[in-house]
């Protein structure tokens, strides 16, 4: 097996020397710098349970979001997320209550391919009862509708200061 692996290897290298010198042409551009999208979608609190129910099996929130991103270059962007939670809770490890919580994050992103994005970065999470830093590792996956327009589902894990959320969302985005 690791003959067959290592001529299938050096047939690479042979077949990419002839052109050493030469940078290769880039497989893909994007055709926008600004992306600004609203999306509907839930947050899912492991440890979270709706007011008065003291059996934690997890809480689906659902949320309301305004995303804004700036490409910089082909492969590395930066972007605001902004999310509302519409939902009343309790997260029953400290006892926390939350309630219509505002969680907002500025993520840096990177390009795996046209379509794919990559992206981390770090928040707040704003409510009447407790503010909470927010650390935020995600990924979005765009969906070319028309020539300005894309359906982007986005899935982001959030690590906050008491519990961690899941979150699921679609959202409808312009490319400006």
């Amino acid at each position: 097996m690791l003959p067959v692996l290592l001529l299938f290897a050096m047939m690479q290298v042979v077949g990419q020397g002839a052109e050493t010198g030469k940078k290769a042409p880039a497989t893909w551009e994007h055709d926008h710098k600004h992306l600004l999208g609203l999306g509907f979608g839930f947050s899912f609190i492991p440890t979270g349970n709706a007011l008065g129910d003291n059996d934690a099996r997890g809480l689906f929130a659902p949320t309301v979001g305004l995303d804004y991103f700036y490409r910089i270059n082909r492969r590395w962007g930066a972007g605001f997320l902004g999310a509302l939670e519409l939902d009343h809770y309790v997260v029953t490890d400290d006892q926390v209550e939350r309630e219509n919580a505002l969680n907002m994050t500025l993520v840096g992103m990177f390009s795996a391919t046209k379509h794919l994005d990559f992206f981390l970065g770090g928040g707040v999470e704003v409510e009447q009862h407790d503010n909470l830093g927010v650390f935020r590792l995600g990924t979005q996956y765009s969906i070319d509708v028309g020539k300005h327009w894309a359906l982007v589902p986005k899935l982001h894990f959030d690590i906050k200061g008491n519990y961690n959320t899941w979150n699921l969302a679609m959202s409808f985005a312009r490319k400006l």
